[in-house]
This record gives structure tokens, C-alpha cells and sequence, in this order.
């Protein structure tokens, strides 16, 4: 029998409950009240001025706002990267012209420079996740409880299990899809430009850009945004599938879709389970760093032996991550679910 642990805080995550308590006359939400569409109506509302939604109702978020706002954030990042693309051909090769972007070689010039890689990289995620800032700072509830930027109910030990044990989960995944389907030609070339910057003295920064720009542009999207309301809206086994199959689908390319899809619902469950986004952010930053310390130290062809440092870089991975599993296993059977929150206008500042 799980013990709690201390004062449950609210989980901005889960779904309303309904109210135990109705009024005389009135029938208990989840019986015969009429639940709020997904655009805010009522079934057969219309015309029936004696029955306003329930509090638990009016709380219940939209899902359309969910899904409208990570194609706004694919158009904005698309139009991002071809901007950059444009600037970053100016100002490595001194100019530009339309085939020089059909150019693999004049593409991998501007990814083998530094400058060329920040704004490729950068900028997107900043466009990605602008929509996202402005919905957050405009909603009623505040900026951190809509992106769940909250403390929320797991202890430090349990954050750093969980990031620890993301890039097991990413090496099994890899593995998997690897052993079925042939590396695609964008991932070899990806892979080619880290070994490229890893090769300069470059390779602590570029784990560092790598890991660090999607761990918030991304995670504050799709697991902070799209997630914490679709778990509240529909639960958060249909809410993490939803949000990691978004979180797939956005990096474009079949092989890394389906190999990113398990990490995307590893993170979603235990931004659910912990109640903040912050242990998924840790984990997301984790996992893209250490990917690419793989890929810059790793062998570049599989008939290719792993050299000794490969070697032991994998094994302490791998002995961090099952460690990390354990202990989030531990916080997961010993930490249950805290309990939902609606989330309710924050008061005007006068």
C-alpha cells in the first residue's frame, strides 16, 4: 500500500473531478448535466437560459486551442527556417540564390559553420515556441499554470532520476527502429555535421545548443501547453498519446518520428505523473545531449567497431539510465498522482 507523500499540491494534468455535492433539484455532474462541447456550448443549450454550466464544466478547456496552436507553431517555425536558411547563405557564402538550397554542398557549408548552425537552429525553435508565450501570457490563469511551470509534488531526487533515465529510453528506442528500418539520408547528414563540430572543440556547446533549445522551445509546446490541457480536457491517456504523437509528427522525418514517439510518451508520463513540466524539460535536455556525445564519439558506419571511449561513454550511460528507471519507479509507486486543480482566472493587479 502506497503511503502519500506529505501535502498533495493540485496537478495542473489531471481532469476535473466532478463536484460530490449538488444542489436540491440539480443533477450531479457526470449524470444527467450537460457536459460543454469542445466550443464551449452545451448540447441543447441553446434556448435554455436555466442551465449554466457547472464550475467543473467552465473549467474543463477547450481542445481546439490544442490543436490549432501547434500548426500555427509549424507555420511560423517553417517560415523561420527559411528565412534563416536565406540569411545564413548570406552570411557564410556572401550570397544567395534559390539553387543554392537544393545545394547539398553548399548546405553543408552553412551547417559546418558555427554561426551557420546557430541561425538554423536557433531562431525556428524561437519561432516555434513564440505562439506558445504569447497564448500563455494572454490566458486567465496565468502564464506558469498554463505551461505548468509549477513546483510540483516530486522531490529533487525524483527530477534527476527521470532526466537520467530519458536517454535510455531514446538508445532503446534508436535501437529498435534501427534494427528495422535504414537510417534515413536527413539523419545521416545531421549526424555528419555534430561529428563535423565535434571534431573542432566545439562539441560541449554544441550539446549544449542542442540539448538546451528543444528542452524549452519544444517541451514548453507540446508537453506544457498541449498536454496540460488535453489531460484535463480528456484525460491523460489520451492527452500524452495526443500531445507525443504531435511531438513526433513535428520532426518530419519517418525514422526519427517513430523512434522520437516513445520518448515523447515517456516525458508526457511524467510531466502527468510529477505535476510540472520541469522533470520532462530536464529529461529532453538529458537525452538530446547525450545524443550527441554518441553520435560525435560513436563509430560513423555500423561495420565500424565502438573505439574504448564509445565504450565506456555507453556503459555509463546505460548504468545511469537503468539507476534512473529504478528510482523513478520507486517515485512513481511511492508518489501517487496529486490531486487535480482547476484552474480558476488569477485576480486583476490594480
Amino acid at each position: 500500500m502506497r503511503e502519500p507523500y506529505g501535502e498533495q499540491p493540485p496537478n495542473p494534468y489531471a481532469v476535473d473531478p466532478a463536484p460530490v455535492e449538488a444542489s436540491a433539484g440539480e443533477p450531479s455532474l457526470g449524470e444527467h448535466a450537460p457536459r460543454e462541447s469542445a466550443f464551449g456550448e452545451s448540447p441543447g443549450a441553446a434556448g435554455r437560459e436555466d442551465s449554466p454550466p457547472s464550475p467543473a464544466d467552465r473549467d474543463r478547456p477547450r481542445i481546439w486551442p490544442s490543436l490549432l496552436l501547434p500548426l500555427i507553431s509549424l507555420v511560423t517555425f517553417l517560415l523561420s527556417s527559411l528565412v534563416m536558411m536565406v540569411v545564413a547563405f548570406y552570411v557564410v557564402h556572401g550570397e544567395f540564390s534559390p539553387r543554392m538550397m537544393v545545394s547539398a554542398e553548399a548546405m553543408q557549408t552553412v551547417s559546418a559553420s558555427r554561426v551557420g548552425l546557430l541561425l538554423l537552429v536557433v531562431a525556428p525553435q524561437l519561432a516555434l515556441v513564440l505562439p506558445t508565450l504569447i497564448a500563455a501570457a494572454l490566458s486567465p490563469v496565468g502564464f506558469s499554470k498554463r505551461l505548468s511551470l509549477v513546483r510540483g509534488h516530486w522531490p529533487l531526487w525524483a527530477w534527476v532520476a527521470a532526466a537520467l533515465t530519458t536517454p535510455l529510453i531514446g538508445f532503446i528506442s534508436s535501437i529498435a527502429v534501427g534494427s528495422l528500418m535504414e537510417e534515413s539520408e536527413s539523419l545521416k547528414m545531421m549526424s555528419d555535421i555534430f561529428r563535423g563540430h565535434g571534431e573542432t572543440g566545439f562539441l560541449i556547446p554544441l550539446a549544449i545548443l542542442i540539448g538546451a533549445t528543444p528542452a524549452f522551445c519544444e517541451e514548453f509546446l507540446f508537453r506544457g501547453y498541449v498536454q496540460t490541457r488535453l489531460n484535463r480536457r480528456i484525460g491523460p491517456a489520451l492527452g500524452i498519446f495526443l500531445s507525443s504523437a504531435l511531438f513526433a509528427v513535428f520532426h518530419m522525418d519517418l525514422i526519427h518520428i517513430i523512434a522520437v514517439f516513445p520518448l515523447g510518451v515517456y516525458l508526457g508520463v511524467i510531466a502527468w505523473r510529477s505535476a510540472s513540466l520541469i522533470p520532462a524539460m530536464l529529461g529532453h535536455f538529458v537525452n538530446n545531449s547525450i545524443s550527441v556525445f554518441a553520435v560525435v564519439l560513436g563509430p560513423e558506419t555500423q561495420d565500424q567497431d565502438p573505439s574504448p571511449e564509445m565504450a565506456l561513454f555507453l556503459l555509463m550511460v546505460i548504468g545511469l539510465g537503468l539507476l534512473g528507471a529504478l528510482l523513478t519507479a520507486v517515485a512513481m509507486w511511492r508518489l501517487p498522482v496529486p490531486p487535480p486543480v482547476r484552474l480558476t482566472p488569477e485576480p486583476a493587479v490594480s
